[in-house]
């Protein structure tokens, strides 16, 4: 007897040996872990007597051996999860069941179609029952998806579809018929049973024959035409664009209309074309669908009035290019749609040309532009200006580019009263002068006067500072009508712009693209036209000047020769001359390199 006791065998005192007692390890198998960057579990592993089936190889066999579901039993030994390895993977059949019908002598039963969809990622199955129009029938998803269960509680599995069988789900047996060509590859075993044509018939036309009460070969001549017509153009709407011209009436106008005639029946309906902002009540159907007639026909009654067949507008009616009466109305045809052009040259034989698109557009003549009435001097124009475009005036929108970008720079010029037509200029007037300073960043100007001792005129502020008008105008003055030698009218007196100060001269020059008197380039080109054939007065003329003999002139030496020769200029235009090729800074042009720029040799 050994000289340990016994384990008792009680819950909790129970081990597990190991197989040999060489082995030391007593953990148990690792069940979780990834695969592919995928969680994927295990199930632990048994050793336990095969199953007969398993040497058939069959899928059920192989479900049973391995322990998986029926989705990875058909897609073979995979490392991958099963919603991973069939994501996506759906298999699809076709069939049909037989519904009852109770309330008809003509048929007992109607075949509706449907499509079993089965998802190898979960096992799970819908099924969904094609729309077909004019059905009358709530048809679409029959049954939700999930994993439906079979009379013996157990799931399906695709082992269960067979082309040619019948399934039973929740009491409802369904007739597969097809499957799709990615079902036959996945799925093997299955192939295609005895009759599957003659299974999936079409019973729309039985079901129609159903919901008239009639079958087709108990109608007659016309109720006949009238569903075989119906059937062929249903949904078939010929589309034509057409305009109305009611501008011979008082308050009449040119509207456009969209006709649609439908072949299921020959009726007509016109829609009207809605435009943004015209004033005009949504009146859509300008006429709502109904037989149209030729002609005003008199009838029994005004609701619903039948017309018959030669009485009423058919497709050889509808041409482009030709009128139709509407309740005397008269709607011209221009235009068509795709499907009504194939239409009538399919039917009725109509050529391209025939059915060209008609220029219905016309000229809109551009209204004059009021003018805006003088300006009466109370506030400011643009404030003027918003009275005469709305009723509710808001405030004028400032240029805030001009705001931001050429704040603080201001032009000064030194500037001088001279007379003019209206006025004569005293010499006290003649001898002052005043400072003119334009703000580029709202366009406004203001005069300063320095004063100047002994003079009697105290000085200082001229003009306030704002915007000054051209005269007899509404434009005011800009910065490009300031340049010196030009003048300026303010308030009935006129002043000469003598010069400008070296910021004003260095902003013009380096913006010549606006200031274009401060381009010395353009000077030179005019030059170079007029100094043809006046060379030697040119040259004369500033030799005079030059009584020292130095080679050089004065700015005032160079305007005085460019005068006495005949030449045309303007002021800033030869002070920029001037202080180009002035490189030393010495207030004065070498003749020599002034007669190089023209091109004429010294």
């Amino acid at each position: 007897m050994s000289g340990n006791p016994p384990i008792p065998k009680l819950p909790g005192y129970t081990v597990s040996l190991p197989a040999s007692l060489g082995d030391k390890t007593f953990k148990k198998g690792q069940t979780l872990g990834y695969i592919n960057g995928y969680q994927r579990e295990e199930a632990m592993r048994v050793v336990d007597d095969l199953p007969s089936a398993a040497s058939t190889g069959s899928p059920s066999a192989t479900m049973q051996s391995t322990g998986g579901s029926p989705a990875q039993a058909m897609s073979g030994t995979s490392t991958l999860p099963q919603w991973v390895e069939n994501d996506r993977k759906v298999l699809r059949f076709y069939g049909y069941f037989k519904e009852s019908v109770t309330e008809s002598n003509i048929e007992n039963h109607r075949i509706r179609k449907v499509v079993i969809y089965y998802y190898l990622e979960d096992d799970s199955m819908q099924i969904t029952e094609p729309k077909q129009d004019n059905s009358g029938i709530p048809q679409g998803n029959f049954v939700k998806r999930h994993k439906l269960t079979k009379d013996d509680g157990s799931f399906f599995t695709p082992n269960d579809f067979m082309v040619g069988t019948e399934v039973t789900v929740y009491g409802r047996t369904f007739f597969l018929t097809d499957a799709d060509s990615f079902t036959r590859e996945k799925t093997f075993g299955l192939s295609k049973g005895p009759g599957e044509m003659t299974q999936r018939v079409n019973d729309f036309k039985s079901y129609i024959e159903a919901r008239l009460g009639k079958a087709s070969h108990m109608l007659n001549a016309d109720d006949g035409e009238k569903l075989r017509k119906f059937l062929e153009n249903n949904k078939k709407v010929l589309r034509f664009w057409c305009v109305w011209d009611d501008r011979q009436t008082m308050f009449g106008d040119r509207r456009p209309y969209i006709l649609h005639y439908f072949l299921e029946n020959d009726t007509v309906e016109i829609l009207e074309v809605r435009d943004g902002n015209n004033g005009r009540d949504p009146f859509p159907a300008l006429l709502k669908r109904a037989q149209l007639p030729k002609v005003s026909v008199k009838t029994a009654t005004g609701l619903n009035p039948k017309y018959a067949a030669d009485q009423c507008y058919t497709p050889a009616d509808l041409r482009l290019g030709a009128y139709v009466d509407v309740q005397g109305r008269d709607f011209l045809l221009h235009d068509c749609d795709t499907f009504t052009k194939q239409w009538y040259a399919e039917n009725m034989g109509y050529s391209m040309e025939e059915m060209t698109t008609i220029d219905v557009k016309e000229i809109i003549p551009t209204l004059p532009k009021p003018a805006l009435p003088p300006h009466n001097g109370y506030g400011t124009l643009e404030d003027s200006v918003q009275n005469c475009l709305s009723l509710q005036p808001k405030p004028p929108r400032r240029d805030m580019h001009k705001l931001m970008n050429k704040d603080k720079i201001v032009m000064r010029f030194t500037i001088k009263m001279i007379p003019d037509e209206k006025h004569t200029v005293s010499d006290i007037d003649e001898a002052r002068r005043l400072i003119l300073s334009f703000f580029l960043m709202d366009d406004t100007l203001q005069l300063f006067e320095p004063p100047s001792k002994n003079s009697g005129i105290s000085g200082g502020k001229f003009l306030e500072r704002q915007r000054v008008f051209k005269p007899q105008s509404e434009e005011i003055y800009t910065c490009q009508d300031l340049y010196v030698g030009s003048t300026v009218l303010v308030y009935g007196r006129t002043f000469e712009l003598l010069e400008a100060d070296e910021y004003t001269y260095t902003y013009m020059e380096n913006n010549k693209h606006i200031f274009i008197m401060a381009d010395h380039e353009i000077l030179i080109k005019s030059l170079k036209a007029q100094v043809n054939g006046r060379e030697e007065a040119l040259r004369t003329a500033l030799i005079k000047i030059d009584r020292a003999g130095s080679g050089s002139v004065s700015g005032n030496g160079l305007e005085e020769s460019l005068r006495a020769a005949g030449l045309k200029y303007t002021r800033h235009q030869a002070v920029s001359l001037i202080r180009r090729l002035d490189k030393d800074d010495t207030k004065t042009v070498a003749i020599e390199d002034f007669l190089a720029v023209l091109g004429i040799s010294s």
